[in-house]
Formats: C-alpha cells, sequence, structure tokens
C-alpha cells in the first residue's frame, strides 16, 4: 500500500520551484549591487548614522533595498515551505502551512517598509 500525499496543484508546485531559481538569481544581482552601492563605492567614507542616513536618501538604494527584502523573504519563507512540505510529519497541513507564512512574509515585509519609510523623503 502506497502513502498518498494530500491533492495540491501541480501549478503551485511548479511556480514554487521556478520563482525560487528566479528569486536566487535576483538575489545574487541584488546583493552585488548593494554592495556595490553601500560599501565600495563609498571606502573612505566613515560609518555613523549620518551618513547611513545619506545613503538612504538615495531613491536608487532604497529601491535595491526594499527589492533585496521582498526578495529574500520570498526565498526565504518558499524554501522553508518545501522543506517542511518534504517533511512527513506535515503532509496533511499544506494550508495551514501556506497560510502562516504568507502571513509571516506580509508582516515582515511591512515592518521592513515602515522601518525604511523615514528615509524617503531623505529622513
Amino acid at each position: 500500500m502506497s502513502e498518498t500525499k494530500p491533492a495540491t496543484s501541480r501549478t503551485a508546485g511548479s511556480w514554487a520551484w521556478i520563482l525560487q531559481r528566479v528569486t536566487a538569481v535576483l538575489l545574487v544581482v541584488l546583493l552585488g549591487i548593494h554592495l556595490l552601492l553601500t560599501h565600495f563605492l563609498n571606502v573612505n567614507e566613515e560609518i555613523n548614522v549620518e551618513s547611513v542616513s545619506a545613503r538612504l536618501a538615495d531613491t536608487v538604494i532604497l529601491i535595491v533595498d526594499y527589492t533585496l527584502l521582498v526578495t529574500v523573504l520570498f526565498h526565504g519563507l518558499n524554501g522553508l515551505r518545501a522543506v517542511l512540505f518534504d517533511i512527513d510529519m506535515f503532509a496533511r497541513k499544506h494550508k495551514m502551512i501556506d497560510v502562516a507564512l504568507l502571513v509571516v512574509g506580509i508582516a515582515t515585509t511591512i515592518w521592513g517598509i515602515v522601518i525604511l519609510f523615514p528615509f524617503l523623503n531623505g529622513g
């Protein structure tokens, strides 16, 4: 007798797999841009609150950081989802895991946006 897994959409699994690969490539690119903009172009600059605030006032750096935030969260939570789905004790709890990870992802994204939001106006 073989064990049956719960009926899940092949399309959802395929999209999760594809997006995991896309976000992996995006992470490498975005991390490279982030490191270049914030660490290598200002090598002799002293790192303090004022210099970091000045850097974050740059719209390009904020866009890179927001995109990096969303990409890291999706990639990490989607990877955790895949690991949890591979564990037999969670076989019947796919919907609950999806909802829990979605809530964590949205809450963390909002928190990150709120933290960086004051820098949008150069403050």
